[in-house]
């Protein structure tokens, strides 16, 4: 595995040019030789034949996500859907991620990766939009 640090920052606005950073726990294993980068608390997933590749493709799935259901007004509704918590702090929405040992729990994939697989975990910051 690449000892490389996974950075996913990039940016992602919304038409009130608000975003918001929150830090992603994102596992990094190798299955038939290709390298995986998954994020089971946005069920992404990104792969190559190299870290950066794999780093590259989780990119462009993270763009994909955050602007189909930017276009289609599902992002709160997605989050929570996909167990993240929302709450108003000072007239601005928190989003806050489930626990790693939450999706342990609910994510039977997950389970299987890191049961299966020699894997490494990076916790990145990542840009989500205010929905």
């Amino acid at each position: 595995m690449s000892n490389a640090q996974l950075n996913v920052l990039g940016d992602f606005k919304t038409n009130k040019d608000v975003g918001v950073q929150v830090s992603l726990n994102v596992v990094q294993f190798k299955s038939d030789d290709v390298e995986v980068l998954y994020a089971p608390a946005l069920e992404l997933y990104g792969y190559g034949n190299t870290f950066e590749e794999a780093q590259q493709s989780f990119q462009i799935s993270l763009a994909e996500f955050l602007s189909y259901t930017k276009t289609k007004g599902t992002f709160e509704s997605e989050l929570q859907r996909l167990g993240w918590k929302t709450e108003v702090v000072k007239e601005q929405k928190k989003f806050t991620t489930p626990t790693f040992s939450e999706l342990l729990i609910s994510n039977p994939r997950l389970t299987d990766i890191i049961n299966n697989n020699d894997i490494q975990t990076h916790s990145t910051n990542i840009p989500l939009a205010m929905a």
